[in-house]
């Protein structure tokens, strides 16, 4: 009897201790479940991030060559001004046949229109035009000069306009990327602290998995041991009656 009661008394402390272990990894399955869907979030987050810098990257990129192809012509446009101005100053001839003039104002036409110089752009057409004319024709160097002379302004002011939006774009484009890769960082460091922590409450439950199974295999044993004992006190119960009514 002493020993069933002690069989009863295990049999109820692991019953206890199973609950408890059975709620302590269902509340680490529960937790584990809650870091891995954040981890695989902070994943996504992060594969969106590098997507959106290598996008943003790629547009920077093409920005800013067209910005280095508009600065070469602007610059090819300002040096054509100079050179042409420089001819003319120490020219005393026609413009015809000056193929280094004519050159010029082939140049600075084709920039002249992105710059808004329509009234340079006809008044060198017409100064071209009229380099056609015999060689008798004598151009009005000052007037030509002058011309030229508005167009060189109104290319500096868009070269000048053009670098500026260039490095204000480029600045703003640096502050985002920089931005995002912070961002990423601290979400890279967040996944790994997360994962770090995922793996602790997965040693976490191995260990409460492994007590459970042993609890559970020693209150079987203590059940099958306690059913032994209270048949051996059962058919010891039977013979004392037996022998009793034999008496």
């Amino acid at each position: 009897k002493e020993q069933v009661d002690e069989k009863l008394y295990s049999i109820e402390q692991s019953t206890a201790k199973l609950e408890k272990l059975s709620a302590k990894i269902d509340m680490l399955v529960s937790e584990i479940a809650t870091l891995n869907g954040e981890i695989s979030d902070l994943g996504k987050n992060i594969d969106a991030l590098v997507t959106a810098m290598a996008t943003k990257k790629g547009k920077r990129d093409a920005e800013h060559a067209t910005f280095l192809a508009e600065q070469a012509d602007l610059d090819g446009a300002l040096g054509a001004c100079r050179g042409a101005i420089a001819a003319l100053t120490g020219s005393k001839g026609a413009l015809a046949g000056n193929a280094q003039l004519e050159a010029a104002f082939v140049q600075m036409q084709a920039v002249a229109v992105s710059v808004g110089a329509e009234q340079e752009v006809g008044q060198l057409n017409a100064i071209m035009a009229a380099g056609q004319t015999p060689a008798s024709y004598q151009y009005h160097a000052n007037d030509i000069i002058t011309t030229i002379e508005s167009l060189l302004a109104k290319f500096t002011r868009k070269k000048n306009e053009v670098e500026q939006t260039e490095f204000d774009v480029n600045s703003a484009f640096e502050t985002r990327q920089l931005s995002m890769a912070n961002e990423k960082k601290l979400a890279e460091q967040d996944q790994l602290e997360k994962s770090a922590l995922g793996e602790e409450k997965g040693e976490a439950k191995s260990v409460a998995d492994a007590d459970k199974d042993k609890e559970s295999a020693d209150k079987a044993a203590d059940q099958n041991l306690q059913k032994v004992l209270v048949e051996e006190c059962e058919t010891k119960a039977k013979l004392w009656d037996q022998r009793s009514q034999t008496r």
